[in-house]
């Protein structure tokens, strides 16, 4: 896939109307499969920009691909880019590339933020054998020769540990800052797009990024629009995340531990008692039942006081529950339509003699449950 990446277009009194002219006649020789353009269309958010920018844009024979800039959400501008551009968050995808463009603005300010709903989106979205290219307008690390170079994105760091651990083949593009750069993060390729239209320049002249993915390489070339072509380099793409990284992440996550059983039982409970009181801080445990009970049974009444265990009161089995454990445990044979990770075959006491030997069970079973989902 050939793609041409522009930035910062900037329609408004900042923008050189010459100067996107002459880059998309250059584009158009180019033949690109695709424009993506990160952000910045116009200055402030006002009807006029977003309209004069379509029409000049519309002269790309190639599809476009925009997401919104800083400046296109002051004064509620993100309406109008959505009129004219779609929307602001949104996904493309072929046989071998995937791409996903992600709104990085907040309202009237210039601070970039991607927010833990916006991750998850582009976890679900990656491909494990594409290559996935990210495109945003904020920076997820500081652009050297910009002056406010450590303008990046609030939550930065979670973007990358995000990005690092999901996409295969990631590459992010971004703008921003005026200022063209490339560099990696890990397995993540950061590439930045210059102005293309605006007289506000850092470099010596406004600029694009062409860039060819094929064979787990990058081609990346940066274009001036007056001033010619720089070959900047080619770049292997890896697919897997380093090892050191999914260990730190597993240890910071939380998880959640579900206890079900036919009816909600003497060894849920205590099951899910032993767990809270033993597991790290990170984890906690729930049981339930698909019939509960009014109440806890004695048996497990009588094993709570005997060893200092707090029982919660029973619940019902909801799908809720399934969808937000990261472990289901179940207790009997035949677990149905459930999805259950582990089948612990312990018979439900029905002495207190029994019910003595099941505790010493759970105990050994809990515990060994924790640190598999410690260690990984």
């Amino acid at each position: 896939m050939k793609i041409v990446h522009i930035s910062d277009v900037h329609f408004g009194f900042e923008h050189l109307k010459d100067k996107a002219e002459k880059a998309i006649k250059q584009i158009n020789d180019i033949e690109p499969d695709i424009v993506l353009l990160t952000g910045d269309v116009g200055l402030w958010g006002i009807h006029h920009e977003f309209k004069e920018a379509y029409e000049t844009l519309s002269q790309l024979r190639a599809d476009l691909f925009a997401i919104p800039g800083n400046h296109d959400a002051r004064n509620d501008g993100l309406k109008y880019f959505e009129l004219y551009f779609g929307k602001p968050r949104k996904d493309v995808r072929t046989d071998d590339v995937v791409i996903l463009g992600v709104n990085s603005t907040l309202p009237d300010t210039d601070d970039g933020y991607i927010g833990p709903h916006q991750r998850e989106w582009m976890a679900k979205k990656v491909r494990k054998n594409c290559i996935n290219v990210i495109a945003m307008h904020h920076h997820i690390v500081p652009v050297p020769h910009t002056g406010r170079n450590m303008n990046v994105l609030i939550d930065a760091a979670e973007t990358v540990e995000a990005l690092t651990i999901h996409c295969h083949g990631g590459i992010v593009l971004a703008g921003h800052r005026h200022v063209p750069y490339s560099t990696k993060l890990l397995r993540t390729h950061i590439i930045h797009a210059g102005s293309l239209s605006s007289y506000k320049v850092l470099m010596p002249d406004n600029s694009y990024n062409i860039i060819e993915i094929g064979n787990d390489k990058i081609d990346l070339k940066l274009r001036f629009v007056d001033l010619g072509e720089i070959e900047i380099g080619t770049f292997t793409l890896k697919p897997e995340p380093p090892d050191s990284l999914l260990k730190y992440h597993r240890l910071t996550s939380t998880k959640k531990v579900l206890f079900v059983s036919s009816q909600n039982s003497c060894r849920t409970k205590i099951a899910e008692a032993i767990f809270n009181r033993d597991a790290p801080h990170n984890m906690h445990a729930v049981s339930a039942g698909f019939m509960p009970a009014s109440d806890v049974s004695d048996l497990a009444r009588f094993l709570a006081e005997r060893s200092g265990l707090k029982l919660t009161k029973p619940r019902k089995l909801v799908d809720e529950m399934i969808d937000d454990a990261d472990c289901v445990v179940f207790f009997d044979d035949d677990t149905g339509e459930i999805r259950a990770d582990e089948v612990w075959k312990i018979r439900a006491p029905e002495s207190e003699e029994e019910a003595i030997r099941m505790m010493k069970e759970l105990e050994k079973r809990v515990n060994e449950l924790i640190r598999k989902l410690f260690t990984g």
